[in-house]
């Protein structure tokens, strides 16, 4: 009888018109045109992705499932729940469990204040891939188009990194243990909180300010019997993030003050971290496609992050098509290490199921990647 009521549940939902269903099955290539001597030279992956929503009167089911396979290192492979949460909307608020994505930023080439959900490391460390935090939370919304967020995140999952022959393994000879540690030994909630409005009358401006008291978006690393550990440590933050249009101008600002929780095992000192930039549109440059002038700055006193002197220069050209398809290219220069950073990358869709996203990125640092040169390619076959 529960297998039968198990599979009538199953097809009402399968068959249902609240139901919508996304997948892709991708294949992604990257290739190392300079490295150590003694790193890997490519890496050869497949990967999938599903998007899953079912809607009812009042709440939402939502969940997106990545996975990656990779042909030539093992240690990049995942199967993530990225995200798997339930929404449920009342009069004046939404109400979240489950595993979400929490956006935070304004700014082009780095969100300084994007603070609440963990990068996927495996994925790639030199772009943008977030996991998603395990939390509950609300939306509540007022008269005057207003909104103010409140999140508890739970515990914090492992930091996966690459193996030891990727050119992005930053523990030299030494071996890395996955499982981090906090600064308080025993790991507790992390609290997020938000205030954001939209002007719209004189002067067009998105508007938020927040307040994050929790485990730091920056990770420590501590040598422990010849393995290194990730290490987190508490903070609390102070930060705003906000929009203004003028015309054809964009204009961006983020900025964060941190204060570190004392512990004996963190000898940080407080710091902040801001960011400026402004973006110029020439629309209908060729047809419908537009032109974007972009310029960013960005000045911290930690050394926790790499954009503590840096300016960003970039040019966005948009083909304004259904795919929102656009090619990117930019330049980083810092000022404080004497180092710069550069890419190119496109992203658009070959035909209507299939869709192409490529760079390519060159850096010279002092880190360890020294002077590193990377082509990387993605097909995504979405059905």
């Amino acid at each position: 009888m529960k297998k039968i009521l198990i599979l009538c549940l199953s097809a009402k939902l399968l068959f249902s018109n609240n139901l919508e269903l996304r997948s892709y099955l991708g294949s992604e290539y990257k290739s190392y045109l300079k490295k150590a001597n003694n790193k890997r030279s490519n890496n050869k992956a497949v990967t999938f992705q599903n998007e899953l929503k079912y809607s009812l009167d009042s709440s939402k089911l939502y969940s997106k499932i990545d996975i990656l396979k990779d042909f030539t290192e093992k240690e990049r492979d995942y199967f993530n729940i990225t995200e798997a949460y339930y929404l449920y909307e009342f009069t004046d608020f939404d109400f979240y469990i489950g595993k979400k994505i929490i956006f935070l930023g304004s700014l082009e080439a780095y969100n300084l204040v994007d603070i609440f959900n963990r990068q996927n490391y495996q994925k790639d460390i030199l772009s943008d891939y977030k996991k998603g935090a395990y939390l509950t939370g609300i939306d509540y919304y007022f008269k005057d188009d207003s909104k103010l967020n409140f999140y508890i995140k739970g515990f914090e999952e492992d930091l996966n990194f690459a193996s030891e022959k990727s050119p992005y393994y930053a523990f030299g000879n030494l071996k890395y243990k996955k499982k981090p540690l906090f600064s308080n030994r025993n790991e507790t909630f992390s609290f997020l909180t938000t205030y954001s409005k939209t002007y719209d009358e004189n002067t067009v401006a998105d508007i938020s300010y927040g307040l994050f008291y929790g485990y730091d978006n920056y990770i420590l690393f501590k040598k422990i019997a010849n393995k290194y550990r990730s290490f987190l440590f508490q903070s609390t933050k102070l930060f705003t993030y906000n929009t203004f249009v003028i015309d054809s101008f964009l204009f961006k600002i983020e900025g964060s003050f941190t204060k570190i929780k004392d512990d004996k095992e963190v000898r940080l000192d407080d710091f902040y971290e801001l960011g400026f930039g402004l973006e110029y549109t020439i629309e209908k440059i060729i047809k419908n496609h537009n032109l974007g002038l972009i310029a960013e700055y960005y000045k911290s006193n930690t050394e926790l992050t790499n954009m503590n002197n840096d300016l960003f220069l970039a040019l966005r050209y948009s083909l304004n098509d259904a795919d929102s398809s656009e090619i990117l290219g930019g330049i980083i220069k810092d000022f404080e290490n004497n180092e710069i950073s550069t890419y190119v990358k496109y992203e658009g869709r070959l035909t209507d199921n299939l869709k192409i996203s490529t760079d390519l990125r060159y850096i010279n640092s002092n880190s360890y990647l020294n002077e590193h040169l990377r082509f990387s390619c993605e097909l995504k076959y979405y059905f």
